[in-house]
Protein backbone atom coordinates (compact mmCIF):
# COMPACT_ATOMS: atom_id res chain seq x y z
CA UNK A 1 0.00 0.00 0.00
CA UNK A 2 2.72 2.48 1.03
CA UNK A 3 4.83 1.55 -2.00
CA UNK A 4 1.84 1.96 -4.32
CA UNK A 5 1.06 5.36 -2.79
CA UNK A 6 4.67 6.50 -3.15
CA UNK A 7 4.80 5.33 -6.75
CA UNK A 8 1.53 7.13 -7.48
CA UNK A 9 2.85 10.37 -5.98
CA UNK A 10 6.12 10.05 -7.90
CA UNK A 11 4.24 9.36 -11.14
CA UNK A 12 2.00 12.37 -10.53
CA UNK A 13 4.99 14.63 -9.86
CA UNK A 14 6.72 13.45 -13.03
CA UNK A 15 3.55 13.94 -15.04
CA UNK A 16 3.07 17.46 -13.70
CA UNK A 17 6.70 18.30 -14.37
CA UNK A 18 6.58 16.99 -17.96
CA UNK A 19 3.40 18.96 -18.61
CA UNK A 20 4.74 22.16 -17.11
CA UNK A 21 8.21 22.05 -18.67
CA UNK A 22 6.68 22.95 -21.99
CA UNK A 23 4.73 25.93 -20.61
CA UNK A 24 5.77 29.48 -19.87
CA UNK A 25 4.92 31.26 -16.64
CA UNK A 26 2.82 34.38 -17.03
CA UNK A 27 4.14 36.51 -14.20
CA UNK A 28 1.06 38.65 -13.63
CA UNK A 29 -0.92 35.51 -12.69
CA UNK A 30 1.20 34.71 -9.63
CA UNK A 31 -0.99 34.37 -6.54
CA UNK A 32 -0.19 34.77 -2.85
CA UNK A 33 0.97 31.16 -2.57
CA UNK A 34 3.37 31.62 -5.48
CA UNK A 35 4.91 34.76 -4.01
CA UNK A 36 5.16 33.11 -0.58
CA UNK A 37 7.12 30.21 -2.05
CA UNK A 38 9.35 32.60 -3.99
CA UNK A 39 10.01 34.45 -0.73
CA UNK A 40 11.09 31.13 0.78
CA UNK A 41 13.50 30.51 -2.09
CA UNK A 42 14.87 34.03 -1.70
CA UNK A 43 15.27 33.89 2.07
CA UNK A 44 17.02 30.50 2.01
CA UNK A 45 19.48 31.87 -0.54
CA UNK A 46 20.09 34.92 1.67
CA UNK A 47 20.50 32.93 4.90
CA UNK A 48 23.04 30.55 3.43
CA UNK A 49 24.81 33.38 1.63
CA UNK A 50 25.14 35.39 4.85
CA UNK A 51 26.67 32.38 6.56
CA UNK A 52 28.93 30.98 3.86
CA UNK A 53 30.38 34.23 2.53
CA UNK A 54 32.01 34.60 5.95
CA UNK A 55 32.79 30.92 6.53
CA UNK A 56 34.64 30.47 3.21
CA UNK A 57 37.07 32.70 1.34
CA UNK A 58 34.56 33.69 -1.35
CA UNK A 59 33.11 37.18 -1.67
CA UNK A 60 30.26 38.46 -3.83
CA UNK A 61 30.04 41.39 -6.24
CA UNK A 62 27.03 43.08 -4.68
CA UNK A 63 27.66 46.70 -3.67
CA UNK A 64 30.88 46.98 -5.64
CA UNK A 65 32.68 44.98 -8.31
CA UNK A 66 36.05 43.27 -8.21
CA UNK A 67 36.90 40.76 -11.01
CA UNK A 68 39.43 39.03 -8.72
CA UNK A 69 36.52 37.61 -6.72
CA UNK A 70 35.55 35.51 -9.72
CA UNK A 71 38.91 33.75 -9.64
CA UNK A 72 38.56 33.00 -5.93
CA UNK A 73 35.07 31.65 -6.56
CA UNK A 74 36.24 29.35 -9.37
CA UNK A 75 39.13 27.95 -7.33
CA UNK A 76 36.75 27.20 -4.49
CA UNK A 77 33.67 25.93 -6.35
CA UNK A 78 35.61 23.19 -8.19
CA UNK A 79 36.44 21.56 -4.86
CA UNK A 80 33.55 19.15 -4.14
CA UNK A 81 33.68 19.81 -0.41
CA UNK A 82 33.26 23.57 -1.00
CA UNK A 83 30.91 23.64 -4.00
CA UNK A 84 27.70 24.33 -2.09
CA UNK A 85 29.28 26.92 0.18
CA UNK A 86 30.89 28.74 -2.74
CA UNK A 87 27.71 28.88 -4.83
CA UNK A 88 25.72 30.40 -1.98
CA UNK A 89 28.56 32.74 -1.00
CA UNK A 90 28.91 34.13 -4.53
CA UNK A 91 25.32 34.04 -5.82
CA UNK A 92 23.06 33.85 -2.75
CA UNK A 93 22.83 37.62 -2.31
CA UNK A 94 20.56 37.75 -5.38
CA UNK A 95 17.83 36.59 -3.03
CA UNK A 96 17.59 40.24 -1.97
CA UNK A 97 16.75 41.17 -5.57
CA UNK A 98 13.90 38.66 -5.51
CA UNK A 99 12.59 40.26 -2.32
CA UNK A 100 12.70 43.71 -3.91
CA UNK A 101 10.92 42.44 -7.02
CA UNK A 102 8.23 40.73 -4.92
CA UNK A 103 7.75 43.83 -2.77
CA UNK A 104 7.02 45.97 -5.82
CA UNK A 105 4.93 43.20 -7.36
CA UNK A 106 2.82 42.86 -4.21
CA UNK A 107 2.25 46.61 -3.93
CA UNK A 108 1.22 46.82 -7.57
CA UNK A 109 -1.26 43.99 -7.03
CA UNK A 110 -2.81 45.10 -3.74
CA UNK A 111 -2.52 48.90 -3.72
CA UNK A 112 -2.92 49.86 -7.36
CA UNK A 113 -6.41 51.27 -6.87
CA UNK A 114 -5.82 52.44 -3.32
CA UNK A 115 -7.08 56.00 -2.97
CA UNK A 116 -5.84 56.46 0.59
CA UNK A 117 -3.71 59.55 1.32
CA UNK A 118 0.05 59.05 1.31
CA UNK A 119 0.37 59.16 5.11
CA UNK A 120 -2.35 56.53 5.55
CA UNK A 121 -0.61 54.27 3.05
CA UNK A 122 2.75 54.71 4.79
CA UNK A 123 1.22 54.04 8.19
CA UNK A 124 -0.23 50.76 6.90
CA UNK A 125 3.29 49.74 5.78
CA UNK A 126 4.81 50.70 9.14
CA UNK A 127 2.18 48.70 11.02
CA UNK A 128 2.98 45.66 8.90
CA UNK A 129 6.78 45.86 8.94
CA UNK A 130 7.89 47.49 12.16
CA UNK A 131 6.55 45.16 14.88
CA UNK A 132 8.84 42.36 13.68
CA UNK A 133 11.70 44.80 13.11
CA UNK A 134 11.41 46.24 16.61
CA UNK A 135 11.17 42.77 18.16
CA UNK A 136 14.29 41.64 16.26
CA UNK A 137 16.06 44.85 17.25
CA UNK A 138 15.37 44.32 20.96
CA UNK A 139 16.53 40.72 20.59
CA UNK A 140 19.84 42.00 19.20
CA UNK A 141 20.11 44.68 21.91
CA UNK A 142 19.58 42.05 24.61
CA UNK A 143 22.25 39.70 23.23
CA UNK A 144 24.72 42.53 22.56
CA UNK A 145 24.25 44.04 26.01
CA UNK A 146 25.14 40.68 27.55
CA UNK A 147 28.31 40.50 25.48
CA UNK A 148 29.66 44.08 25.50
CA UNK A 149 27.52 45.89 28.04
CA UNK A 150 24.47 48.08 27.83
CA UNK A 151 26.43 51.40 27.92
CA UNK A 152 27.99 50.60 24.52
CA UNK A 153 24.58 49.73 23.07
CA UNK A 154 23.11 52.95 24.44
CA UNK A 155 26.01 55.18 23.39
CA UNK A 156 27.20 53.72 20.09
CA UNK A 157 24.42 51.60 18.63
CA UNK A 158 21.39 53.66 19.67
CA UNK A 159 21.93 56.40 17.05
CA UNK A 160 22.27 53.75 14.33
CA UNK A 161 19.06 52.06 15.45
CA UNK A 162 17.21 55.37 15.59
CA UNK A 163 18.26 56.26 12.03
CA UNK A 164 17.10 52.86 10.83
CA UNK A 165 13.74 53.30 12.54
CA UNK A 166 13.44 56.70 10.88
CA UNK A 167 14.12 55.06 7.50
CA UNK A 168 17.01 57.36 6.59
CA UNK A 169 20.21 55.57 7.66
CA UNK A 170 21.15 54.61 4.08
CA UNK A 171 21.31 58.26 3.03
CA UNK A 172 23.23 59.53 6.08
CA UNK A 173 27.04 59.55 5.64
CA UNK A 174 28.67 56.57 7.31
CA UNK A 175 25.45 54.90 8.45
CA UNK A 176 24.46 52.76 5.47
CA UNK A 177 25.51 49.44 6.97
CA UNK A 178 23.85 48.88 10.36
CA UNK A 179 25.40 47.25 13.45
CA UNK A 180 24.11 43.82 12.43
CA UNK A 181 22.54 41.90 9.60
CA UNK A 182 20.62 43.19 6.58
CA UNK A 183 18.94 46.06 8.39
CA UNK A 184 19.93 48.43 5.58
CA UNK A 185 16.94 46.83 3.88
CA UNK A 186 14.50 48.41 6.36
CA UNK A 187 15.28 52.04 5.41
CA UNK A 188 15.50 50.96 1.77
CA UNK A 189 12.06 49.37 1.70
CA UNK A 190 10.47 52.27 3.59
CA UNK A 191 11.93 54.67 1.03
CA UNK A 192 10.57 52.42 -1.73
CA UNK A 193 7.13 52.49 -0.11
CA UNK A 194 7.30 56.28 0.02
CA UNK A 195 8.04 56.39 -3.72
CA UNK A 196 5.46 53.82 -4.78
CA UNK A 197 2.54 56.28 -5.20
CA UNK A 198 4.76 58.32 -7.54
CA UNK A 199 5.72 55.23 -9.56
CA UNK A 200 2.07 54.22 -9.72
CA UNK A 201 1.11 57.66 -11.03
CA UNK A 202 3.87 57.62 -13.65
CA UNK A 203 2.79 54.17 -14.86
CA UNK A 204 -0.86 55.12 -15.11
CA UNK A 205 -0.10 58.25 -17.09
CA UNK A 206 2.76 57.11 -19.34
CA UNK A 207 2.69 53.30 -19.24
CA UNK A 208 5.47 50.78 -18.81
CA UNK A 209 7.95 52.48 -21.20
CA UNK A 210 8.26 55.30 -18.65
CA UNK A 211 9.35 52.77 -16.02
CA UNK A 212 11.99 51.39 -18.38
CA UNK A 213 13.37 54.89 -19.00
CA UNK A 214 13.30 55.63 -15.28
CA UNK A 215 15.17 52.39 -14.56
CA UNK A 216 17.98 53.26 -16.96
CA UNK A 217 18.16 56.84 -15.68
CA UNK A 218 18.42 55.76 -12.03
CA UNK A 219 21.01 53.14 -12.89
CA UNK A 220 23.27 55.66 -14.60
CA UNK A 221 22.78 58.14 -11.77
CA UNK A 222 23.95 55.42 -9.37
CA UNK A 223 26.88 54.46 -11.59
CA UNK A 224 28.05 58.07 -11.90
CA UNK A 225 27.32 59.22 -8.35
CA UNK A 226 28.67 56.34 -6.25
CA UNK A 227 32.38 57.12 -6.83
CA UNK A 228 31.77 60.71 -5.69
CA UNK A 229 29.76 59.58 -2.66
CA UNK A 230 32.26 56.93 -1.55
CA UNK A 231 34.15 59.33 0.75
CA UNK A 232 30.85 59.92 2.56
CA UNK A 233 30.26 56.15 2.86
CA UNK A 234 26.99 56.51 0.96
CA UNK A 235 26.12 53.85 -1.59
CA UNK A 236 23.04 54.47 -3.73
CA UNK A 237 22.72 50.71 -4.22
CA UNK A 238 21.27 50.71 -0.71
CA UNK A 239 18.52 53.11 -1.82
CA UNK A 240 15.60 52.79 -4.26
CA UNK A 241 17.57 54.83 -6.80
CA UNK A 242 20.14 52.06 -7.13
CA UNK A 243 17.50 49.31 -7.17
CA UNK A 244 14.93 51.06 -9.35
CA UNK A 245 15.21 48.38 -12.05
CA UNK A 246 13.87 45.71 -9.70
CA UNK A 247 11.11 47.96 -8.39
CA UNK A 248 10.00 48.88 -11.91
CA UNK A 249 10.27 45.29 -13.11
CA UNK A 250 8.01 44.20 -10.25
CA UNK A 251 5.39 46.79 -11.21
CA UNK A 252 5.56 45.90 -14.91
CA UNK A 253 5.29 42.17 -14.16
CA UNK A 254 2.24 42.75 -11.96
CA UNK A 255 0.31 45.10 -14.25
CA UNK A 256 1.12 43.85 -17.77
CA UNK A 257 1.02 40.38 -19.40
CA UNK A 258 4.57 39.14 -19.20
CA UNK A 259 5.87 35.63 -19.92
CA UNK A 260 9.31 34.37 -18.96
CA UNK A 261 10.30 32.30 -21.97
CA UNK A 262 13.35 30.20 -22.67
CA UNK A 263 14.74 32.68 -25.17
CA UNK A 264 14.83 35.18 -22.29
CA UNK A 265 16.03 32.80 -19.58
CA UNK A 266 19.00 31.32 -21.45
CA UNK A 267 20.68 34.68 -22.18
CA UNK A 268 19.89 35.69 -18.58
CA UNK A 269 21.82 32.64 -17.34
CA UNK A 270 24.74 33.60 -19.57
CA UNK A 271 24.68 37.21 -18.34
CA UNK A 272 24.52 36.02 -14.74
CA UNK A 273 27.62 33.87 -15.18
CA UNK A 274 29.58 36.37 -17.24
CA UNK A 275 28.62 39.14 -14.84
CA UNK A 276 30.74 37.48 -12.19
CA UNK A 277 33.90 38.24 -14.14
CA UNK A 278 33.15 41.11 -16.54
CA UNK A 279 31.86 44.44 -15.33
CA UNK A 280 30.04 45.05 -18.64
CA UNK A 281 27.78 42.06 -18.01
CA UNK A 282 27.52 42.78 -14.28
CA UNK A 283 25.22 45.69 -15.14
CA UNK A 284 22.53 43.14 -15.98
CA UNK A 285 23.23 40.52 -13.30
CA UNK A 286 20.46 41.51 -10.87
CA UNK A 287 17.74 41.53 -13.50
CA UNK A 288 19.12 38.30 -14.98
CA UNK A 289 19.04 36.56 -11.60
CA UNK A 290 15.36 37.40 -11.07
CA UNK A 291 14.43 36.28 -14.59
CA UNK A 292 16.26 32.98 -14.10
CA UNK A 293 14.54 32.33 -10.77
CA UNK A 294 11.11 33.10 -12.24
CA UNK A 295 11.81 30.85 -15.22
CA UNK A 296 12.92 27.94 -13.04
CA UNK A 297 9.96 28.48 -10.73
CA UNK A 298 7.63 28.38 -13.71
CA UNK A 299 8.99 24.95 -14.62
CA UNK A 300 8.82 23.57 -11.07
CA UNK A 301 5.69 25.45 -9.96
CA UNK A 302 3.30 22.48 -9.55
CA UNK A 303 5.81 20.60 -7.40
CA UNK A 304 6.92 23.54 -5.27
CA UNK A 305 3.32 24.58 -4.58
CA UNK A 306 2.75 21.20 -2.94
CA UNK A 307 5.76 21.53 -0.63
CA UNK A 308 4.22 22.92 2.55
CA UNK A 309 7.47 23.43 4.52
CA UNK A 310 8.62 25.83 1.82
CA UNK A 311 5.37 27.77 2.13
CA UNK A 312 5.84 27.98 5.90
CA UNK A 313 9.36 29.33 5.48
CA UNK A 314 8.01 31.95 3.09
CA UNK A 315 5.47 33.09 5.68
CA UNK A 316 8.28 33.53 8.22
CA UNK A 317 10.62 35.20 5.71
CA UNK A 318 10.59 38.68 7.24
CA UNK A 319 11.63 37.40 10.67
CA UNK A 320 14.23 35.11 9.13
CA UNK A 321 15.62 38.02 7.11
CA UNK A 322 16.00 40.17 10.21
CA UNK A 323 17.28 37.48 12.57
CA UNK A 324 19.74 35.43 10.52
CA UNK A 325 22.57 37.94 10.85
CA UNK A 326 22.21 37.84 14.63
CA UNK A 327 21.89 34.10 15.07
CA UNK A 328 24.70 33.03 12.71
CA UNK A 329 27.48 34.54 14.87
CA UNK A 330 28.07 31.73 17.42
CA UNK A 331 27.84 29.08 14.70
CA UNK A 332 30.54 30.79 12.64
CA UNK A 333 33.06 30.40 15.47
CA UNK A 334 33.23 26.65 14.85
CA UNK A 335 32.87 26.52 11.03
CA UNK A 336 36.51 25.68 10.34
CA UNK A 337 36.16 22.66 8.04
CA UNK A 338 33.93 22.11 4.98
CA UNK A 339 31.86 19.52 6.85
CA UNK A 340 31.38 21.83 9.82
CA UNK A 341 30.53 24.71 7.50
CA UNK A 342 27.69 22.75 5.93
CA UNK A 343 26.50 21.31 9.23
CA UNK A 344 26.56 24.59 11.13
CA UNK A 345 25.13 26.50 8.17
CA UNK A 346 22.10 24.20 8.25
CA UNK A 347 21.93 24.41 12.05
CA UNK A 348 22.06 28.20 11.96
CA UNK A 349 19.28 28.29 9.37
CA UNK A 350 17.14 25.87 11.41
CA UNK A 351 17.53 27.89 14.61
CA UNK A 352 16.77 31.11 12.73
CA UNK A 353 13.59 29.62 11.27
CA UNK A 354 12.53 28.30 14.68
CA UNK A 355 13.02 31.63 16.46
CA UNK A 356 11.37 33.50 13.61
CA UNK A 357 8.32 31.24 13.78
CA UNK A 358 8.10 31.94 17.51
CA UNK A 359 8.33 35.69 16.93
CA UNK A 360 5.61 35.49 14.30
CA UNK A 361 3.49 33.58 16.78
CA UNK A 362 4.01 36.31 19.39
CA UNK A 363 2.98 39.00 16.91
CA UNK A 364 0.02 37.13 15.46
CA UNK A 365 -3.41 38.54 16.34
CA UNK A 366 -4.90 36.90 19.41
CA UNK A 367 -7.76 35.43 17.41
CA UNK A 368 -5.27 33.52 15.25
CA UNK A 369 -3.52 32.08 18.29
CA UNK A 370 -6.73 31.18 20.09
CA UNK A 371 -7.60 27.49 20.36
CA UNK A 372 -10.34 26.14 18.16
CA UNK A 373 -13.59 26.34 20.17
CA UNK A 374 -15.35 23.02 20.48
CA UNK A 375 -18.73 22.75 22.24
CA UNK A 376 -18.38 20.43 25.20
CA UNK A 377 -21.66 18.75 24.40
CA UNK A 378 -20.62 17.69 20.92
CA UNK A 379 -17.65 15.54 21.95
CA UNK A 380 -16.59 13.44 24.91
CA UNK A 381 -14.62 15.39 27.54
CA UNK A 382 -11.23 14.00 26.50
CA UNK A 383 -11.89 14.81 22.85
CA UNK A 384 -12.97 18.35 23.60
CA UNK A 385 -9.87 19.00 25.66
CA UNK A 386 -7.65 17.54 22.99
CA UNK A 387 -9.34 19.56 20.26
CA UNK A 388 -9.06 22.74 22.33
CA UNK A 389 -5.26 22.49 22.22
CA UNK A 390 -5.20 22.62 18.41
CA UNK A 391 -4.36 26.17 17.27
CA UNK A 392 -6.60 27.77 14.72
CA UNK A 393 -5.19 27.69 11.21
Amino acid sequence: MIADSSNSLLHRSRSLLRTHLGSHLRIDTLDVKDTTILKAVAILAIVFHNFFHIAVNVRENEFDFNPARWGLFLRSVVQPSLTVQSLFAFYGHYGVQIFIFLSAYGLAKTHWDDTSPWHIFMWSRIRKLYPMFILAMFFWVFLTAIQVGFPWVLGDAAPELFLMLAGISTIIPGHGLPPVGPWWFIPFIMQAYALFPILRGVTRRLGWPALVVLSFACYYITHLANPHLAHLSINLSMTPIGRMRMLCFGIIAARYPFHVRSYMALPAIAFLILGGKYFTFAHFSSLSAVIVVLWVYGKLRPILREFRPLEKIGKYSLGIFLLNGIIRVPFLYFAHTPFMQLTLGLASAAVTIAISSFFHYLLAPAKKRAPVPVPSTSLPVWSAEAAATVPAD
